[in-house]
């Protein structure tokens, strides 16, 4: 090899040494950027001629290409903000960058290239959107509150502006009790009549209203039910015959476990077809807004886990609770580990609006970065593949947490002084041939 191939040999690891300190540089000064995923050089050496059959060798120099630590996990810190997540796993989450604001709307506008990131540490910006610390905005799939089904086909920027939960009107009063068989009056004769158990209840405007419900023991097995709503029209029901032993359809059923109901008064009671069938009675009031049908559940006849008669003296209530809800008020918003985006209102309802995909590729080590730790797909990373959490071969979210950098600052340094040797072999191979060639120059002389 000519003296100028040497030199030239060693200006090419100079180079390769100092774009290796440049990569380490970077690396160490985003150690402590959350999401940051490290560079890391990958040596290549550059042949121009080599042959071991003809015992020749020239060689080239060295080339350093970056590789993309994409696919690094970063260490998990938990944090207070309920809208933070970190992927645990592989993946990315898929993000939007906003270009403007629109005018007539005064809502952002979004660019049409897809972005995607590790950087998961979201808050609520004044608009309701969900925004990382680099800008970027939280996409998700749409969640129907309602029904929880999720809408796969599309994702849209996640905001939440609901601020207020509709009331929900009560449809269905559980009433799971232990009516004592050996209740009698002060005299000891029947009817013996039990205290009063009273629920709250919504009407369709939220509206808490009373219930009452009075059971009286008017013979062995057999009870009465009455049910007063005061701020309804009408205002009482019943009483209703509850019957319990016996037999349903011809079969006995267990002692003490409901074995009939009778309609009258308003409360009509479901038919007792076989055991196991439901136990109820539904009654239709009014509080002023329409009609509101409710549903009193009472078990299941000739079982023993609802309303049963069996001995004692007084009565014991299991369960008795409603399913309706006054009117809510923006409380909390929260990520969970499946992504599902949830506002919890101060009316203890929780309603799901968003879930957030995690995006997986091919080749995440072949995306390219752009600022803001944030990445696009390229041919050579493939197309983003969006799926649930846990899914496809993609990580998990960890709720309430942000990913730090993959970067590991021991590792930096101990790099860092390998290229600083390496560095200086090459100039020192420099020197050595520049005085070779000025000794060739002098021949001459």
């Amino acid at each position: 090899m000519s003296i100028t191939g040497a030199m030239q040999t060693a200006i090419s690891g100079l180079n390769g040494q100092s774009t290796s300190i440049s990569y380490i540089s970077d690396n160490v000064a985003n150690a402590s950027t959350i999401g940051y995923k490290k560079v890391e050089s990958r040596f290549q050496t550059l042949i121009t001629q080599s042959s071991a059959q003809s015992n020749t060798h020239s060689s080239g120099g060295v080339l350093n290409q970056p590789y993309f630590a994409n696919n690094v996990q970063g260490s998990i810190t938990q944090v207070s903000s309920t809208t933070s997540v970190a992927i645990s796993g592989n993946g990315f989450i898929p993000v939007s960058k906003s270009t403007g604001v629109d005018s007539a709307t005064g809502l952002p506008t979004f660019e049409t290239t897809n972005y995607y990131t590790r950087v998961g540490d979201f808050t609520q910006n004044s608009q309701g959107y969900l925004v990382n610390s680099s800008g970027y905005y939280l996409q998700g799939w749409v969640v129907d509150p309602v029904t929880g089904v999720v809408d796969t086909s599309s994702t849209t920027e996640v905001r939440v502006s609901n601020l207020l939960d509709a009331p929900v009107a009560t449809s269905t009063v559980d009433y799971y009790a232990n009516l004592p068989s050996n209740v009698e009056d002060s005299s000891g004769n029947l009817p013996a009549t039990l205290p009063v158990s009273s629920i709250q209840v919504f009407d369709a405007l939220g509206n808490a209203r009373t219930l009452n419900l009075t059971w009286t023991r008017i013979a062995d097995n057999q009870w009465t039910l009455q049910v007063n709503a005061p701020d309804s029209t009408p205002a009482t029901f019943g009483p209703a015959t509850v019957d319990f032993g016996g037999t349903i359809a011809g079969s006995t059923v267990a002692a003490g476990t409901i074995s009939g109901l009778t309609s009258t008064g308003g409360l009509t009671g479901s038919a007792a077809g076989a055991t196991g069938d439901d136990a109820s009675f539904s009654l239709n009031l009014d509080f002023g807004s329409g009609a509101q049908a409710i549903t009193l559940d009472l078990g299941s006849y000739g079982n023993n886990s609802g309303t049963t008669q069996y001995a004692g003296d007084t009565l014991t209530l299991n369960d008795f609770k409603q399913n309706g809800v006054p009117q809510g008020t923006f409380k909390s918003l929260a990520i969970d580990e499946q992504g599902f985006v949830s506002v919890t209102f101060d009316n203890g309802n929780v309603k799901t609006y968003y879930q957030i995909p995690i995006a997986r590729f091919n080749d995440p080590t072949e995306l390219d970065r752009v600022n803001g730790n944030a990445f696009v797909a390229t041919p050579r990373s493939g197309s983003a593949i969006l799926a649930q959490p846990g899914d496809s071969g993609v990580g998990t979210f960890v709720s309430a947490a942000i990913e730090g950098s993959n970067v590991d600052i021991a590792e930096e340094f101990s790099k860092l002084i390998v290229a600083q040797r390496a560095y200086s072999a090459n100039a020192r191979i420099m020197t050595a041939a520049d005085e070779l060639l000025q000794e060739t120059i002098n021949i001459r002389r």
